[in-house]
C-alpha cells in the first residue's frame, strides 16, 4: 500500500494517495464519512473523544473489500462500533470526478463526529 503524502493529509480522512482536485477529494471523503456516521451506534457511557483510525479498501463500485483498524481508540467497543458502521456502509459513495476515486482510504473517527 502507498503511504499518504503530507499534501494529502486531512484531519479526518484521506485517500492514501490523492490525485486531482483537493476540494473534490475533500467532498468525496466527506460523503463517505457522513454515510458511515449515519450507520454508527456508539456504545453507552463513553468518556473523552478518543480517535480510531481505519484503512479501508474498496472496489471501483464502492463495495468494501476490507477494513483494518490501524490505530485503536483504546476502547474495544468503540473500535468495533466504527468498524461495523464502515462495513454496513458498503457500497461507499463514489466521487463526482472519477479521477478522485481511490481504492484505499485512511479514515479517522471520534465520538464527537456523530453529533
Amino acid at each position: 500500500l502507498a503511504q499518504a503524502s503530507p499534501q494529502a493529509a486531512r484531519r479526518d480522512g484521506v485517500p492514501v494517495s490523492s490525485p486531482g482536485d483537493p476540494s473534490a477529494t475533500a467532498g468525496y471523503v466527506d460523503k463517505i464519512r457522513a454515510k458511515i456516521q449515519g450507520n454508527v451506534i456508539l456504545p453507552p457511557a463513553l468518556s473523552g473523544n478518543p480517535a480510531a483510525e481505519f484503512l479501508v479498501q474498496q472496489l471501483p463500485t464502492g463495495e468494501i473489500l476490507s477494513v483494518k483498524l490501524t490505530r485503536s481508540s483504546g476502547n474495544r467497543a468503540l473500535d468495533g462500533a466504527w468498524e461495523r458502521a464502515i462495513l454496513k456502509s458498503s457500497p461507499l459513495p463514489l466521487p463526482e470526478q472519477r479521477e478522485v476515486f481511490q481504492p484505499t482510504l485512511r479514515l479517522i473517527f471520534r465520538p464527537s463526529d456523530k453529533q
